[in-house]
């Protein structure tokens, strides 16, 4: 349950579609095998934490410190970072699989050393591990991708910490053809052929 808008804003419907996924009349794949990734909306990861089933659980997170993370992410504002990892101890009381902290990299935002040393604690306090995800350029939008040795040496600090992290370096950014980029090119184009 990822790339495909807020899971959590319908947890009912979620619970159906994880029990259809996982009951042995259903498609029968095992609840580990099933990650839910949210933005945050602390109620539901509670009450999700308190279902039985031991699936894994993603958060992107995108920033270590509430200034850096209101920016980049809305939610943060009703449920700031210290309500969010209060929501998570909780559920790692009552599941066995580890929380990935998802972290798409933007240069000059969060891909500084200070968030790398500040998502490592963090990570830590629920041994947690890390997705690193370098932001994917979108012409007309302020962000840019970080250098590839920034990149890296994000990654590296946070393994200086212990942390388990992926730094993801996808194919296809240069040319614009990575997630996000052939999107917002197709709704420009139909845009245009439409006026």
């Amino acid at each position: 349950f990822m790339g495909m808008g807020e899971p959590l804003a319908n947890l009912t419907q979620l619970l159906r579609a994880i029990e259809l996924m996982t009951a042995p009349w259903g498609l029968g794949i095992g609840a580990r095998h099933l990650t839910v990734s949210t933005s945050g909306l602390v109620p539901q990861i509670r009450k999700l934490a308190d279902h039985p089933q031991q699936i894994r659980l993603a958060i992107s997170l995108h920033g270590a410190s509430d200034e850096v993370r209101s920016q980049i992410m809305p939610v943060n504002q009703k449920w700031p970072l210290s309500t969010l990892f209060e929501a998570l101890k909780y559920w790692t009381r009552r599941k066995t699989q580890k929380i990935t902290l998802e972290y798409i990299l933007i240069d000059g935002i969060n891909a500084d050393l200070t968030q790398a040393h500040l998502l490592a604690r963090r990570a830590e306090s629920l041994r947690a591990k890390v997705n690193l995800i370098p932001y994917n350029t979108v012409e007309g939008l302020p962000w840019k991708r970080p250098s590839e040795k920034a990149c890296r040496a994000f990654r590296d600090t946070l393994a200086e910490h212990g942390i388990s992290a992926t730094l993801r370096l996808e194919k296809g950014h240069d040319i614009d053809a990575a997630c996000g980029q052939l999107r917002l090119k197709e709704e420009r184009s139909s845009r245009i052929s439409r006026a």
